[in-house]
């Protein structure tokens, strides 16, 4: 049976602005060896997935710099400490990167979207019957172009690579399995 590390040591984690890293010294439940680990401490998030009465999704094209390439995607962030909830993020985020609103948020599911070094949960929020209210306005750090697509294209968006984002599949995949929670 699988069991828990032990940690023999926890070091004081570094810094780095929207994450922390953390080294601990772990020890194996099953052979006893002591060795190093780190971890990435990020705050949880939210994705939401923002759709027209007529049956259209709100995306955004930015720029990502861990892959240094233009990605298409659905708008998210951070989720703030003053947020109450996933939704209120996605509430947000919708606003500040589309200048969309929503007539419902709806929490989809969530995830861990890498437990082996990242600490943080990912949460999918379906907004519906979305309207442009007013003019985005990104956070100074973005980029964002704001593009509609007829949600029976986003299969096939995924397919050809236009979609390349795990998470943003992930979304989708959830809503296109009946709004299941994952």
């Amino acid at each position: 049976m699988i069991g828990e590390w032990k940690t023999l040591e926890r070091k004081p984690p570094e810094d780095h602005r929207i994450f922390k890293i953390q080294t601990r010294i772990v020890q194996s439940p099953r052979t006893g060896t002591a060795m190093e680990v780190k971890t990435i401490s990020i705050r949880d998030w939210a994705m939401v997935l923002p759709l027209t009465a007529e049956g259209e999704v709100v995306m955004v094209r930015q720029y990502r710099h861990g892959i240094e390439t233009v990605c298409l995607e659905l708008p998210g962030g951070l989720i703030d400490p003053g947020d109450f909830s996933p939704e209120a993020t996605a509430k947000r985020e919708l606003m500040e990167e589309t200048g969309y609103e929503a007539r419902e948020y709806i929490l989809l599911g969530s995830c861990f979207p890498h437990p082996a070094v990242l600490k943080n949960r990912g949460f999918f929020v379906l907004a519906s019957d979305v309207r442009l209210t007013c003019e985005p306005k990104p956070d100074e750090g973005e980029d964002i172009e704001v593009v509609r697509f007829a949600l029976h294209e986003i299969p096939g968006l995924i397919q050809n690579g236009s979609i390349s984002s795990g998470m943003v599949q992930l979304a989708f995949y959830g809503y296109f399995m009946n709004h299941r929670k994952f």
